[in-house]
């Protein structure tokens, strides 16, 4: 349960985001931010999770999965 989630904490540890310090600017914040993920993502999938297959570490990634909700409105006559 440690992998893949330690490469995350390791990356927040010793990486200052260019988001960081523009919470004023909420868009360009939120802009920022989405694509630090993304270039983060993009390295675990495409090239960590390679390195631990190699190094033999066992790691989960979870299937992608969606909730649905459903949600009915009641006609009450009064």
């Amino acid at each position: 349960m440690l992998f893949p989630r330690l490469l995350g904490v390791a990356e927040r540890g010793w990486h200052k985001g260019p988001w960081e310090g523009n919470e004023d600017d909420v868009e360009r914040y939120r802009s920022l931010k989405t694509r630090d993920w993304s270039i983060f993502a993009g390295k675990v999938g495409y090239r960590e999770l390679r390195r631990l297959d190699e190094l033999g570490v066992q790691y989960r990634v979870s299937p992608p999965a969606a909730r649905y909700l459903q949600f009915t409105t009641l006609n009450i006559p009064s």
